[in-house]
């Protein structure tokens, strides 16, 4: 192609002449001074040229040899329009106009171009995103014109409806684009400039700008949105606010007594359904934790013995549960089975609760002093409590219990003693729970060991029980520290004991005593009695510690014992984030619809959990370890009913207790 000078223009000392240059004759220039980030963006930048046509020339000049023109400015405009070709959205030999340097002075020029530009301010991009809305432009069609995608002209359309005054202090660099994007999530303009100009320094955070603008909405990941559904929300007129710069687009309900009227509702609806069963009252509850303050106690159902061929079924599904878990863990990465295995596993869970509660029944005249509490459970489902004992009902309910006819005890009625719902959570094998409590009891045998007072009063609760206390109405007392001079080995329920925190945590402390204690058991009187106060208290801890059993073993548990470990474990402020996390090994032995329910139970987004459930086992589980990375999940066999840690409180649901033994955890 024949070039054709147009104009010659001299400015100081540069020389140069506008000239119109084919395509195919235009090469970079290894003069170009930009190297990092010299690719970025180009197929946004092909999108704006195709639009809005070169609007900066490229600056060349003539090659050494042959016919091309090395580009000294402009590698990245020429790179835009290299892609616009060889996509065919544009002539290969289209001529381009182009600056042609008279001089070399390459690398001058060149730096030149990239020191002397200015960006443009956020706050100006973003206002004239504004304006081509307000003439008529549509989202996608800004999008696809300057190479953006339509999230991302969204997000700069959202900052220039921010408040003119959170506007101005942008200009003058008084917040940060971090901040700004905080300040968006709420639209009302007044609320915006409450949040910053009534506060100053660190409580400027983003975190916190969100938060103040945020705190009377609701999460659509709370128990209450996911309980109602954000359609039927938005459908009984409900508005909702989106953050368009989280990375899990957050969803929040602004309409808290709208919300808060649909799932009365529902509840109503339910409890209308089950008092008819023959419970003398059946209550909603909308806040989590009512099931816990309102100080119920329990009536329990009877329980008659299995059949024969009940308890052969029970014991045969049992078998089967264990050996279709392992070997779904054998299965191949993508093998078609596994989705064939796993719904065989949720048949077998269905058919064991169904046998269980075939077995129950309620006492009629117990029931007619009882009632049920309709609520929201913690992960946004439906939870029909039964069983419930209010205050008042308790006298009554005891005078049925032992017969009495008139006023003859004036008395306060004790409280019934509180037990832990010992059904094993779904998707959970009685091998991995046992684990998982065996880790627990090394974590909560750690903790006990560092405060004497703790371990002293949990080695006196089973001595004073037995010595002062007795039976109690019928019920046995336990207590979780066995004081039998034993140490329950821990290593056989852990899978993988050497990569165990908790466990490897609690060797160490007992063998650093086996180095203090003497070497011959014959020396350990005059040991002990020459030792001063403060070290016969450390031993004291320790050995409650090791003599301490919170782990629920396959074929044997001890409801009472459970619930006196959750004891100690509250007075410990155990926190079992420090020794355990959702691992491969642990998520790998759970199915693919188990792990999707942990996930939307941590918090995560609907899509990932939709994607573990699509995905091969191996990618499910890697998947999953990293989108609970530092979530704080737990699993309930880890959780301390009552304890204020990872919304614990939010997962269990701790039955008061009513006929079974009242057990110990230090044994």
């Amino acid at each position: 192609m024949t070039t054709t000078i147009t104009k010659t223009a001299a400015i100081g000392t540069l020389a140069t002449a506008f000239q119109h240059i084919a395509l195919t004759k235009l090469v970079p220039s290894v003069a170009n001074v930009r190297k990092v980030n010299a690719t970025a963006g180009i197929g946004e930048l092909a999108d704006s040229i195709e639009a809005h046509g070169l609007i900066q020339n490229l600056t060349v000049r003539k090659a050494g040899k042959g016919q091309k023109f090395e580009v000294v400015a402009g590698a990245r405009r020429l790179a835009a329009l290299r892609l616009l070709a060889k996509e065919g959205r544009i002539g290969k030999d289209i001529a381009i106009l182009c600056n042609v340097l008279a001089a070399e002075r390459d690398t001058e020029i060149s730096l030149a171009e990239n020191t002397q530009r200015e960006a443009m301010h956020v706050v100006d991009e973003v206002l004239a995103y504004q304006r081509l809305v307000e003439d008529g432009l549509p989202v996608d069609a800004i999008a696809s014109r300057f190479g953006q995608s339509v999230v991302t002209v969204r997000q700069r359309l959202k900052l220039a409806s921010l408040s003119p005054a959170i506007l101005d202090e942008m200009r003058g660099d008084a917040i940060t684009i971090e901040q700004a994007r905080a300040l968006a999530i709420s639209d009302d303009h007044a609320a915006q400039e409450t949040a910053w100009f009534g506060r100053e320094g660190w409580s400027r955070s983003p975190g916190n700008l969100r938060a103040v603008l945020t705190d009377e909405h609701i999460r659509s990941s709370d128990r209450l949105a996911r309980f109602i559904g954000i359609e039927a929300y938005e459908a009984a007129g409900g508005a909702v606010l989106r953050d368009l710069f989280s990375q899990d687009q957050a969803t929040f309900l602004t309409n808290r007594p709208l919300a808060m009227e649909l799932a009365a509702e529902r509840l109503q609806a339910v409890a209308d359904a089950v008092r008819p069963e023959g419970w003398a009252w059946a209550d909603i509850s909308i806040e989590a934790d009512s099931l816990h303050q309102m100080g119920y106690g329990r009536i329990h159902p009877r329980r008659r013995d299995h059949s024969q061929a009940e308890q052969a079924e029970l014991a045969a599904l049992g078998e089967s549960y264990d050996a279709m878990a392992e070997q779904i863990e054998s299965h191949a990465e993508g093998d078609p089975q596994i989705a064939a295995d796993e719904d065989r596993l949720a048949e077998i869970e269905q058919r064991i609760d169904a046998i269980k509660h075939a077995a129950e029944s309620f006492v009629p005249e117990e029931q007619a002093l009882a009632g049920c509490l309709v609520a929201i459970g913690y992960d946004g489902a439906l939870q029909v409590t039964r069983g419930l004992v209010k205050a008042e009902d308790r006298l009554a309910l005891e005078r049925l219990h032992h017969g009495e006819q008139g006023d003859q005890d004036d008395g306060e009625t004790p409280a019934l003693p509180s037990q832990p719902d010992t059904t094993e959570p779904s998707g959970y094998s009685a091998t991995l729970i046992e684990e998982l409590t065996a880790i627990r009891t090394a974590a909560m045998r750690v903790e006990i060991s560092q405060r004497p007072t703790i371990a002293m009063a949990a080695m006196l609760h089973p001595l004073v029980l037995a010595s002062f206390y007795g039976r109690y109405q019928g019920l046995h007392m336990h207590s979780a520290v066995e004081v039998r001079g034993e140490r329950k080995a821990l290593e056989l329920s852990i899978k993988q004991s050497e990569a165990c925190r908790a466990l490897s945590g609690w060797t160490e402390i007992v063998e650093a005593w086996g180095y203090r204690l003497p070497g011959d058991q014959a020396d350990l009187w005059a040991w002990l009695i020459d030792q001063p106060i403060d070290t016969l208290t450390d031993l004291l801890a320790v050995v409650s510690a090791a003599n301490l059993n919170a782990v629920t073993a396959r074929h044997e548990i001890s409801r009472g014992r459970m619930a006196q470990a959750n004891q100690i474990a509250q007075a410990v402020d155990l926190d079992m984030q420090l020794w355990w996390s959702p691992e491969q090994e642990f998520l790998s032995r759970l199915s693919k619809s188990t792990i999707a329910a942990i996930l939307r139970e941590a918090g995560c987004s609907e899509d990932a959990a939709k994607a573990i459930e699509r995905s091969p086992k191996p990618e499910a589980v890697a998947q999953a370890e990293r989108e609970l990375d530092g979530k704080g999940w737990l699993p309930s066999p880890l959780l301390t009913p009552g304890a204020v840690q990872s919304d614990a409180a939010d997962r269990e649901h701790v039955d008061a207790a009513g006929e079974a033994p009242m057990a110990m955890a230090a044994e």
